[in-house]
């Protein structure tokens, strides 16, 4: 009989701790920082396929590449997401952003502005896609590789 009443004494203890636990507020979390945080920017919730360096009109410019089906976009490497440029391809390429090998970042030319080649894979081989630097309409023009 002892046991019997220690058992129920023990169930009854515990399903009023339960209902104490399910009766209480929930703890509210609390606000994020307020300070910045490095790398809580677009370049750390964007889709970025790729970052370098280049040049235009002697000036080193820092950006990150954004690959789609039927341009690549460049944006500088800064804390807004400021776009830099559009490297328009002259036939879209499916599915870009898997297909997207690299890019290669030279000048060429010798004009003193960097050059863009962008490659893709393409069945067994590659697809290289290359944008000169034009500075009377101060865009990057696709132009035969």
């Amino acid at each position: 009989m002892k046991k019997q009443i220690g058992i129920l004494l023990a169930a009854i203890l515990i399903l009023l701790l339960g209902w104490n636990l399910l009766s209480a507020p929930a703890v509210r979390e609390t606000d994020p920082p307020e300070e910045n945080i490095t790398g809580g920017d677009w370049r750390t919730w964007g889709i970025i396929d790729d970052q370098g360096t280049l040049v235009r009109g002697g000036e080193t410019i820092d950006f990150c590449a954004c690959v789609h089906t039927g341009d690549t976009a460049l944006y500088y490497d800064t804390e807004d997401q400021v776009l830099l440029a559009e490297l328009v391809y002259p036939a879209p390429v499916e599915n870009a952003e898997e297909r997207y090998l690299g890019m290669e970042i030279t000048d060429r030319n010798g004009d003193g502005s960097s050059d863009i080649l962008l490659r893709f894979s393409q069945g067994k081989g590659t697809l290289e896609l290359l944008f000169c630097w034009d500075p009377e309409t101060e865009n990057f023009l696709s132009v035969p590789s």
